[in-house]
């Protein structure tokens, strides 16, 4: 916000100092119009000059060949040879015209009138051929006094009849129409400023209003980046959240199935342990006994501490049993007897595992009759020869 601010204030010293500069330059063109109407006026009252000029010698030269060829005696009329000059003589003189409303034919008129202290008339002229209507002039000094409403002769001898009864009088209509000219430029130039301070203002607003949309442009697509990302975490949070779920749902289900399979199994194990012992127990000396079923053992035979001394099979199954021999890959359980876990222990031979002779207690028997020229299978899928 403060960076708007800053550069709406050098936006605006900018639009002040473009005005100042564009102030200046119409008020230097206004002098320089100014200047042109004055050398204008200048160019013009000397074109007079040399025409008033021009226009005496040309009435001198034809007053001297009508006299020249006039013969001896004869009056001479002279009207219209003056040209407007006085006589030779610079004495001061004043016109024996009396006052009157109206110009005389051909004389220019000054309305608007004053005198300098130089004896000169500054006012407005028309009426004169070198002059447009209500042009300021100013003459050379005149001869006499200026009395409105009279003719007055310049020492240059040009003649100008002084409108009104007194200087400054009422302005002719040619100084009329000068005004209203100048109020039309005045207006104009009035109109053209207050335009162009219009357009000025209509350019401002159209900046002002580009800036506030691209700033709500510039704040909306920030709330639409801000909202993008608050979906796209809680999105990622809610995945996440769900993946831990079915996670810790399938590690409690995994160890709820485990657990239950270690129930069944260690309920199962027991039940078959006791039903063991109980055969066992029940069964008479020297009797053969069957585990089948009894057993579901899962290791391999490994060598075991001596176990107690338990009852031999009888002396008749034994000399029974060194008379047979093991099948082929099958090791031989010597001087064997049955635990009541429904494993048994005896010393190994023929197992490439064990040393011949070494004490050694299986897993639990799952398969064969308990006899001895046996061959026993264990949970774990072992076979022994009872020997």
């Amino acid at each position: 916000q403060r960076k708007i601010e800053i550069a709406e204030k050098k936006r605006l010293e900018q639009e002040k100092r473009v005005a100042e500069v564009e102030a200046r330059k119409q008020a230097a063109a206004d002098a320089a119009e100014q200047k042109m109407k004055e050398l204008e006026e200048k160019k013009n009252a000397q074109q007079e000059k040399a025409a008033n000029a021009r226009q005496t010698q040309q009435k001198k030269q034809q007053a001297q060949e009508v006299v020249s060829k006039a013969s001896r005696g004869v009056t001479i009329s002279l009207f219209g040879f003056g040209g407007g000059k006085s006589d030779s003589s610079d004495a001061p003189s004043v016109s024996a015209q009396s006052a009157s409303s109206t110009a005389p034919r051909g004389v220019p008129t000054i309305a608007r009138w004053k005198q300098a202290r130089d004896g000169s008339i500054t006012g407005v002229i028309s009426g004169a051929g070198a002059f447009s209507d209500g042009d300021p002039v100013t003459t050379s000094p005149i001869k006499g006094s200026a009395v409105g409403g009279t003719v007055v002769t310049t020492k240059s001898g040009s003649r100008y009849f002084l409108e009104g009864g007194k200087p400054g009088g009422a302005p002719a209509k040619a100084s009329n129409n000068a005004q209203a000219a100048a109020n039309k430029r005045v207006e104009a130039a009035a109109a053209a400023k207050k335009l162009a301070a219009e357009k000025a203002e209509n350019a401002k607003q159209q900046r002002e209003a580009a800036l506030a949309a691209k700033k709500l442009a510039t704040e909306k697509a920030k709330q639409e980046r801000e909202a993008k990302s608050a979906a796209a975490a809680a999105a990622k949070a809610e995945a996440a959240e769900k993946a831990r779920q079915e996670k810790e749902a399938k590690a409690a289900a995994a160890a709820a199935a485990k657990a239950e399979r270690a129930d069944a199994q260690k309920a199962t194990q027991s039940a078959k342990q006791q039903e063991a012992k109980k055969a066992v127990a029940q069964a008479k000396r020297g009797s053969t006994i069957s585990l089948f079923g009894f057993g579901g053992g899962e290791e391999d035979p490994s060598p075991q501490p001596a176990p107690a001394p338990a009852r031999a099979p009888p002396k008749k199954q034994q000399e029974q049993a060194s008379k047979a021999n093991a099948p082929n890959g099958v090791p031989t359980l010597s001087n064997w007897r049955l635990n009541g876990d429904g494993s048994v222990s005896g010393r190994i031979s023929g197992s490439p595992n064990f040393k011949n002779g070494e004490q050694v207690t299986t897993s639990q028997i799952a398969q064969g009759r308990m006899e001895a020229g046996a061959v026993v299978k264990t949970g774990s899928g072992s076979r022994y020869f009872l020997g």
